[in-house]
C-alpha cells in the first residue's frame, strides 16, 4: 500500500506542474487580455470560470486558502468582462500555445498514449465533493491534442486537489494554517505564499499563535516533531483519497503516464515557465 500511495503522490506532483503551469504562462494572459479581463482578475477568473458565475463566497471556499477580501475585490465582477465560458475556453487555447512552444517536438504516438491513460483514469471516477474536478469535466472537451490532454491533466490535478482541501478541513487545519505549515516544509517559500494569499501580518500571527499552541510550529514557524508528522499525515490522506486514480489503471500505466509528462515538465521548467514564481 505505502509503494501505491507513493505513486499516487507522484501524480500528483507531476499533474499539478503541468497544469499549473497556466498560471504564469505569457500565452495566458494574451488570451485574457484580448477578452478585456483586467490583469489582476486572471488567476481567479480564468480557475473559477469551470463552476459558471459563481459568488466569492464559492471560489474562497473551493479555493480554500486565499484571503476572502482578495477575492472579493475581483469576484464576480471578472464575470461583466467576460462570460466564464469564453474564459475557460481561452484558457484551453492558453495552454495549447504554450505547449506547443515549449515542446514542439513530443512524438504523436506518446501524446496520444498520455493522453489515452488520463482519459481512462477521469472515466473510471466520480466527482462526488470534488466540485473544480467537476466543473472542468463539463467542460467540453477540445479537439486539439495539446489542448485535451492539458483538460484531462487538469481534472486529474483539481480532483486530488479537491481531496485536499477536504483533508486539510478534517486534519483540522484552517486556511491560514494550511499555509503555514506548507511553508514550514520548504517546498513553497513563505513569501510566495504570503504574496499571493494576501492575509494581513495580524491574521497569520494568529494563525502561528493557534500552531503554536498546538505543539505543531515551533515560534520561528519550523515544525516540531509533532507538527511534521500532522502536515505528513495530511499529504497521506490526500494520497489516499486520490488512490482511485491509480487503481483506475494500474500502478504500471501510472507510472507511464508520469514517465510521458516527464519530457513536458522539463520543458516547461526548461522554457521558464514558473519563471514569475522564483522557480
Amino acid at each position: 500500500m505505502s509503494d501505491l500511495l507513493e505513486l499516487s503522490g507522484r501524480l500528483g506532483s507531476m499533474t499539478n506542474l503541468v497544469h499549473g503551469f497556466i498560471y504564469f504562462a505569457p500565452e495566458a494572459s494574451e488570451e485574457f487580455d484580448t477578452l478585456g479581463l483586467p490583469a489582476d482578475h486572471h488567476y481567479f477568473a480564468s480557475r473559477g470560470a469551470a463552476l459558471g458565475p459563481v459568488s466569492a463566497e464559492v471560489i474562497v471556499a473551493t479555493f480554500y486558502n486565499f484571503n476572502p477580501a482578495l477575492v472579493a475585490a475581483v469576484i464576480p465582477a471578472a464575470w461583466s468582462f467576460a462570460d466564464p465560458t469564453k474564459i475557460q475556453q481561452a484558457r484551453v487555447r492558453a495552454a495549447g500555445r504554450a505547449l506547443r512552444r515549449v515542446e514542439p517536438d513530443l512524438d504523436a504516438e506518446l501524446l496520444t498514449e498520455a493522453t489515452d491513460i488520463a482519459g481512462q483514469m477521469i472515466a473510471s471516477v466520480g466527482d462526488a465533493g470534488r466540485p473544480l474536478a467537476a466543473g472542468n469535466r463539463a467542460t467540453p472537451e477540445p479537439d486539439e491534442p495539446w489542448e485535451r490532454l492539458w483538460q484531462r491533466i487538469t481534472i486529474l490535478r483539481e480532483w486530488r486537489g479537491d481531496a485536499h482541501v477536504a483533508a486539510l478541513v478534517a486534519a483540522p487545519a484552517d486556511p491560514i494554517e494550511a499555509l503555514i505549515l506548507h511553508a514550514a516544509t520548504g517546498i513553497v517559500p513563505k513569501v510566495a505564499l504570503t504574496a499571493t494569499r494576501q492575509w494581513p501580518d495580524e491574521q497569520w500571527d494568529a494563525g502561528v499563535a493557534r500552531l503554536v499552541a498546538r505543539g505543531l510550529v515551533q515560534e520561528d514557524e519550523s515544525f516540531t516533531e509533532m507538527g511534521e508528522a500532522f502536515r505528513a499525515d495530511i499529504e497521506r490522506r490526500t494520497n489516499q483519497a486520490a488512490l482511485p486514480l491509480v487503481e483506475a489503471v494500474g500502478p504500471d500505466r501510472t507510472a507511464r503516464l508520469i514517465d510521458l509528462l516527464k519530457p513536458v515538465r522539463r520543458a516547461l521548467l526548461d522554457g521558464g515557465a514558473f519563471a514569475a514564481f522564483g522557480r
